[in-house]
């Protein structure tokens, strides 16, 4: 079953394994500790280190392992990094 997780604390960083800006959850908010799936253009925008809010639902398959699953649609800017 799929949970969803109400404005939550996210921030971006630079993966160096993938070479690309990603998004993770910041700590200590009962989320899973998984990289976040959104647009490139949303992850684009923001300096690395940004902190901004979201709604995420934690989705699990059999086919890959679990990941979080960002809304369309940023709730706040909380920082610039």
């Amino acid at each position: 079953m799929n949970r969803i997780f109400i404005n939550i604390s996210l921030s971006t960083l630079y993966d160096n394994k993938r070479k690309k800006i990603r998004v993770r959850p910041k700590e200590g908010q009962g989320v899973p500790n998984l990289w976040v799936s959104c647009s490139k253009k949303q992850r684009n925008l923001m300096n690395i280190g940004t902190v901004f809010k979201m709604d995420v639902k934690l989705i699990e398959s059999e086919k890959r392992k679990p990941y979080l699953m960002a809304s369309k649609k940023i709730l706040g800017q909380l920082s610039l990094f």
